[in-house]
């Protein structure tokens, strides 16, 4: 297709305006996401492909994708909002070559990884963003395709994808939903779970020291499970540990004691255990509403991410 100068200029004119409409959208919808908490970020590929475990991608040809369903990116990740919105003015002059070559007569495909039903853009982030400014539904790409079994959605924040990689990773390895159907091991952050096999790790060579020889995997699974998770998680339940953290679970309190242990030991003991440092701690919640009142503001104020500690009176100690 041929273009005289007075196209060109039009054309440049035209993307000046929808690179700029662009801006203003991705800084009301960053303004936005402090207030909602949604995640605007695009998924790094980079942190999620250190979860598939070294797997190979299959090439799936070229397809007609759903821009919806692309919240990723290899290497472009802080340039753009989830939606592909532009997050930086020097993006400017790319995307208007971009606009410019797909009004002259169209662009080539764009190259994306799958994982679950998420498309990570390999090369093409400045095309997928003037395409979804264009209100286009689909685009036309090189697909390779990693299989996973971890369910990956386009709405999915990135603490999410890594929390479900890090429940599969644990599960697989310790065979615990197998030997605990009700174990109920969830956590709300991700990398909570290289703790637990951290302490199996640890039950394993207790084991080993306590009867004389090795003790499998799966013994120390069931021991740590035992003998140090359920008493703890028991204690929990028991006090008033989970109202005072709303929307945290049971194992991220546990990974929280088990972290903070020397902490809480200056305090409640060195020589406490993790079920007496839940249970000294869940004492000393039992105070006065005004207190508690005031704990939860300093920690909505993002003041205080963790339960203040005082030194419980020497008569009580922990117990």
């Amino acid at each position: 297709m041929n273009m005289t100068q007075q196209d060109n200029t039009l054309l440049r004119h035209q993307a000046v305006d929808s690179f700029a409409q662009a801006r203003r959208r991705a800084q009301i919808a960053q303004w936005l996401a402090r207030f909602t908490g949604r995640d605007e970020r695009l998924l790094p590929f980079d942190e999620v492909r250190a979860q598939l475990k070294l797997q190979n991608p299959f090439y799936r040809g070229v397809q007609q994708i759903r821009l919806d369903q692309i919240a990723g990116s290899v290497g472009r990740y802080k340039d753009f909002t989830r939606r592909f919105l532009p997050l930086k003015d020097n993006l400017f002059e790319r995307w208007m070559r971009v606009e410019v070559l797909a009004s002259a007569g169209g662009w080539p495909p764009i190259e994306v990884y799958q994982v679950g039903d998420v498309f990570f853009v390999k090369d093409g982030n400045h095309r997928v963003a003037v395409a979804r400014q264009m209100d286009l539904a689909t685009i036309e790409a090189h697909v390779w395709e990693f299989p996973v079994e971890v369910p990956v959605g386009p709405e999915d924040g990135l603490d999410e994808v890594l929390i479900r990689f890090g429940e599969q990773n644990f599960l697989a390895l310790t065979r615990l939903a197998e030997l605990y159907p009700e174990h109920g091991i969830r956590f709300t952050t991700p990398g909570r779970y290289t703790e637990l096999l951290a302490q199996i790790a640890e039950m394993q060579g207790t084991l080993k020291i306590i009867d004389g020889h090795d003790a499998s995997y799966a013994e120390a699974v069931q021991a740590w499970y035992e003998l140090i998770y359920l008493p703890v998680i028991q204690i929990i339940h028991e006090s008033p540990l989970m109202a005072e953290f709303p929307g945290r679970t049971e194992a991220d309190l546990y990974v929280w004691l088990s972290i903070m242990r020397k902490q809480l030991g200056e305090v409640y003991g060195d020589d406490a255990s993790l079920a007496d440092l839940a249970r000294a701690l869940a004492a000393d919640f039992k105070e006065d509403v005004l207190a508690r009142q005031v704990r939860r503001v300093r920690r909505l104020l993002g003041q205080e991410a963790l339960p203040e500690l005082k030194t419980p009176p020497a008569a009580e100690g922990p117990a």
